[in-house]
């Protein structure tokens, strides 16, 4: 991740990121490092997300995943067989 937890001589608590050589957190409480580091991954969670539903939205599938993609009825088959949960479109 490139990014290193320090505590500071206060107390408080520092991020280091070692790609760019400086803090790029100061001053924080365990908590706030929590909240902070819970937003960054949401964030990215969602900006992959935008990404596989362009290519899905756009009827590229195959680009939207590396290994093989499924059609809605090959999905519902395995669904079905694992006695999945959930009955989309039903």
């Amino acid at each position: 991740m490139g990014q290193q937890i320090i505590q500071q001589p206060d107390g408080k608590l520092a991020v280091f990121s070692s790609i760019t050589d400086t803090f790029i957190v100061a001053d924080a409480t365990p908590e706030e490092l929590v909240e902070w580091r819970a937003e960054e991954a949401a964030e990215r969670a969602r900006e992959n997300t935008r990404r596989e539903l362009d290519k899905v939205l756009a009827g590229n599938s195959r680009r939207a995943y590396f290994q093989s993609t499924l059609t809605w009825e090959q999905a519902v088959a395995k669904d079905r067989e694992h006695d999945g949960d959930l009955q989309p479109g039903t």
